[in-house]
C-alpha cells in the first residue's frame, strides 16, 4: 500500500529558539496543494581525453517552497515570516528549526523524524484577492539530526522530537 501525501509532514519551530527539544512546532501546508523537498543534487560529469567519464558528487542543497502562505495572525509562525519579509532580515534572524516526520505505519508507537536548523526566506508578499500571500523558501542550514516522535505526541498536534534510533 502506498503512502498518502499527509504521511509526510513538515513543521517549523514557531518559537525561533533553534532547539528541537524545546520547539513549539507548527505544521506547514494549510493552503498548499503541492509541496516537495527539492534535493538539488550537486553532481557533475566530465569526459576526459581517454573517453572515460568521471562523476563528482558534492551532495545536496535541499530546499522547500511553501507557496502559498497566506497571512494569518492566528498562526504562530506568521509574525516571524512577516518580520523577515517586511524588515528585510537576513542571516541568523531568519533561522529556526524544521521537523520532518514520515508516518509509515499509523499504528506504530514511534515515527521516523529529522530535525534540522533551517533558513526561512520569504520570496515576495502581496497577492490576489484570496489574501495576502508571503510565499517562502526553506533552506537546510546545519546538521540533520535523526530521531523520532511518538504517535501519541503526533496525534495531540504537539509532536515531541527525540534524537536516536527507533527501538522496538
Amino acid at each position: 500500500m502506498k503512502l498518502t501525501r499527509e504521511a509526510l509532514a513538515h513543521y517549523l519551530d514557531a518559537s525561533w529558539k533553534k532547539d528541537p527539544t524545546k520547539a513549539e512546532w507548527e505544521i506547514i501546508g494549510e493552503d498548499i496543494e503541492d509541496m516537495s523537498v527539492d534535493l538539488n543534487p550537486d553532481v557533475t560529469s566530465k569526459k576526459n581525453i581517454l573517453g572515460k567519464t568521471k562523476t563528482s558528487d558534492k551532495g545536496y542543497e535541499p530546499s522547500i517552497s511553501a507557496d502559498p502562505y497566506y497571512a494569518d495572525p492566528s498562526m504562530k509562525i506568521y509574525p516571524h515570516i512577516r518580520e523577515i519579509a517586511m524588515d528585510r532580515l537576513k542571516g541568523d534572524a531568519c533561522k529556526t528549526v524544521m521537523l520532518e516526520i514520515i508516518v509509515e505505519d499509523t499504528e506504530a508507537a514511534k515515527h521516523l523524524a529529522y530535525a534540522q536548523e533551517v533558513l526561512v526566506k520569504p520570496q515576495s508578499y502581496g497577492g490576489d484577492p484570496e489574501g495576502i500571500n508571503f510565499p517562502f523558501n526553506i533552506h537546510e542550514d546545519g546538521d540533520r539530526i535523526k530521531g523520532y516522535v511518538t504517535n501519541e505526541s503526533l496525534k495531540s498536534g504537539k509532536p515531541v522530537f527525540a534524537e536516536g534510533e527507533i527501538t522496538v
